[in-house]
């Protein structure tokens, strides 16, 4: 069994089973602590494997990311799950992948406000994370090719298809997918003056979501590894927000936009990474024992025995206490785009290669040799300087 060529992070349970109903789930196995599930990647013989982190945040997105990468090695990481529109163009449903990635919250400023002492300015600065050239080109022009316009097609109107919002909730169009800036950070959006701060710092800013940000920073710390955002969108990060959350399904349970929106994400990842000419960067492509530190769960489509939690063995590397506040001090004021090799800046933002139309969350091996040659490309650094930006509304 080839080692895995996606590593998927899903924040939440409730993601998870959104995620799960539609994967072919072959296991799972612990490895250091996290548990680790292996899946298909329809249409083709590779695998892929995935990690809920129970919980939001950048940290958690930084950690689960590191731990994937060291212990699978896997050439790409995806981030999955929902989000909150920022952009009136996108409706419920649909699906935004990230051409830049905003960790809005980095060397934010507050600051009292002159008129009312009692309240507080946030000035806003951020670390900007970008895709490499390869994964942004495949991902805009994967609805125009002519070898993969009809596989969006096919995803649009099969996930409309598959929609359990109750008749009366239910979309009246299929879903589409976006390109656009999607911003992250540590804060649970459901404000509207918190929105004009973000759209202030970046009107382009398509979805708000809250791991995003942390697995880039992990990525780029790699050097070696791809990233992809993509989320379903859920709601539109306003107060109301919990009214759409109340939303059913046809078996009179919650969320249902919830399960709509991370399917839809999922389905079309899968979509993406088994269209012709995926821009993988090359991994070690090497057959590894099974050997996990506690049994496989059974899978959950009836795989022959010699699929059913076909996980390979790992090597142990433990992310070191304190290792995320190191991973951020590291790269911070640091910007970069994957066509070069990494220089040092004072100040700015870092624009990394850590994604169609271009336009959050809810709270929601035993070790193997790598004798293989590393074909991965190189960093450049992308000079910006930073800037405040100031919210028009007070907090």
């Amino acid at each position: 069994m080839n080692l895995p060529r996606v590593g998927l992070i899903v924040p939440l349970r409730e993601e998870f089973d959104y995620v799960a109903s539609v994967l072919d789930i072959l296991g799972d196995t612990e490895e250091n602590g996290r548990v680790y599930h292996r899946f298909m990647i329809p249409g083709t013989q590779d695998t892929g494997i995935l990690t809920v982190i129970h919980g939001m945040g950048l940290t958690n997105g930084a950690l689960a990311a590191h731990d994937l990468v060291s212990t699978f090695h896997v050439p790409l990481i995806a981030v999955i799950g929902t989000a909150a529109a920022l952009d009136k163009d996108i409706r419920l449903g649909d699906v935004v992948i990230a051409s830049e990635i905003i960790d809005y919250l980095q060397a934010a400023k507050a600051t009292k406000d002159a008129d009312d002492p009692s309240r507080v300015r946030i000035s806003v600065a951020g670390t900007h994370w970008k895709p490499s050239a390869p994964l942004l080109n495949y991902v805009q022009n994967f609805p125009i090719r002519q070898a993969t316009r009809r596989k969006v097609g096919d995803w649009s109107v099969a996930a409309h298809a598959r929609c359990r919002i109750e008749p009366d909730a239910r979309p009246d169009k299929a879903p589409v997918y976006h390109v656009g800036h999607i911003a992250s950070g540590d804060v649970v959006v459901g404000s509207e003056a918190f929105i004009a701060l973000l759209k202030n710092h970046d009107r382009k800013c398509a979805a708000v979501e809250m791991e995003a940000g942390g697995a880039a920073l992990s990525v780029y710390q790699n050097n070696k590894v791809e990233l992809m955002v993509i989320r379903g969108i859920s709601d539109r990060a306003e107060k109301n927000k919990t009214a759409t959350d109340q939303t059913l399904d046809l078996d009179g349970e919650p969320n249902a936009w919830r399960g709509y929106a991370v399917r839809n994400a999922t389905t079309l990842l899968m979509t993406l990474l088994a269209g012709p000419g995926f821009p993988w960067r090359e991994s070690p492509r090497l057959p590894v024992p099974y050997e996990p530190h506690t049994p496989a769960s059974t899978g959950t489509t009836g795989k022959p025995e010699a699929l059913r939690g076909a996980l390979l063995s790992t090597a142990a590397m433990a992310l070191p206490a304190g290792a995320a506040a190191a991973i951020v001090a590291a790269a911070a004021a640091r910007h970069h785009d994957r066509d070069g090799t990494p220089e040092e800046t004072g100040a700015g933002h870092a624009s990394q290669s850590p994604g169609g139309t271009d336009t959050n969350t809810d709270e929601r091996h035993e070790g193997v040799d790598q004798s293989t040659e590393d074909h991965q490309p190189h960093y450049t650094e992308h000079h910006e300087p930073v800037t405040e930006q100031h919210d028009p509304g007070l907090f």
